[in-house]
C-alpha cells in the first residue's frame, strides 16, 4: 500500500486536474510530476510537451463546461446518481458528508459533488487520517478512515465509473482519459484496502 502521504499526493494531483486548469498545473504536467506519478500509479500521464495554457483550458471546457450539444462528461456526481440532474439529492448526501467531518465549503461556485470537492475532501480525510496516528490518538485515525471508505463505496465510486467510461467512449484526449482511468483504479484500490482496516 501506499503511504499516507503519496496517497494525498494522488488526491492533490487529481484534484488539481479535474479543477479548471492553470499556470500552476501545466508546470507540473510539464516538470517532474508525470515521472513521479508513473511510478506511484503504475503509468505516466501521456506528454503535454508543447501545450499551452490556452489549449489546455479548451480542451478542459470542452469536456466538462460547455460545448455544443452538450460536454460529454459532466464532473458532477450527481449526473450520473440522479438521473442527470444536477443538484439532485446525492448532492446533499455529499454535503452532508462534509459538514459532519466539520467542513464548510463557503465560496464555491461549483455544487458540493464537484469531482475536485469530492477529491479535496478525500485529501483532508487522508490528513486527519496521518494526525490520528502521528498523534497516536486511534479513535481519529479510525473515523478517517472509515469515513474515507464510506465515501468512496456510496458517494464516488458509483459514478466515477460511468464518468470515466464517458470520457474514455467520448474519445477524450488521451490526458483525461488518463486520468480517469488512473484516478478509477486508484479509488478502487483505496477501497479495498480501506475495507480491510475496518
Amino acid at each position: 500500500m501506499l503511504h499516507i502521504s503519496q496517497r494525498q499526493r494522488i488526491y492533490a494531483f487529481f484534484a488539481q486536474l479535474f479543477s479548471y486548469p492553470d499556470a500552476e498545473l501545466l508546470a507540473e504536467l510539464q516538470g517532474k510530476t508525470p515521472a513521479e506519478l508513473g511510478t506511484l500509479l503504475g503509468a505516466a500521464p501521456p506528454a503535454t510537451a508543447g501545450l499551452t495554457l490556452v489549449e489546455l483550458q479548451e480542451v478542459y471546457t470542452g469536456l466538462f463546461i460547455s460545448r455544443h450539444g452538450g460536454v460529454p462528461a459532466p464532473p458532477y456526481g450527481s449526473v450520473y446518481l440522479d438521473d442527470g440532474r444536477l443538484m439532485g439529492a446525492s448532492t446533499l448526501v455529499v454535503a452532508e458528508c462534509y459538514r459532519a467531518a466539520g467542513l464548510v465549503i463557503d465560496g464555491s461556485t461549483e455544487p458540493a459533488d464537484f469531482l475536485a470537492t469530492e477529491l479535496e475532501y478525500l485529501f483532508f480525510l487522508v490528513g486527519r487520517e496521518e494526525a490520528g496516528l502521528r498523534g497516536r490518538d486511534l479513535p481519529a485515525a479510525r473515523l478517517a478512515t472509515t469515513r474515507q471508505h464510506d465515501f468512496l463505496t456510496n458517494s464516488l465510486l458509483p459514478w466515477l465509473e460511468p464518468f470515466t467510461g464517458r470520457l474514455v467512449a467520448g474519445a477524450a484526449p488521451p490526458l483525461y482519459c488518463w486520468a480517469a482511468e488512473r484516478l478509477l483504479a486508484f479509488c478502487r484500490d483505496e477501497q479495498s484496502w480501506l475495507a480491510r482496516l475496518r
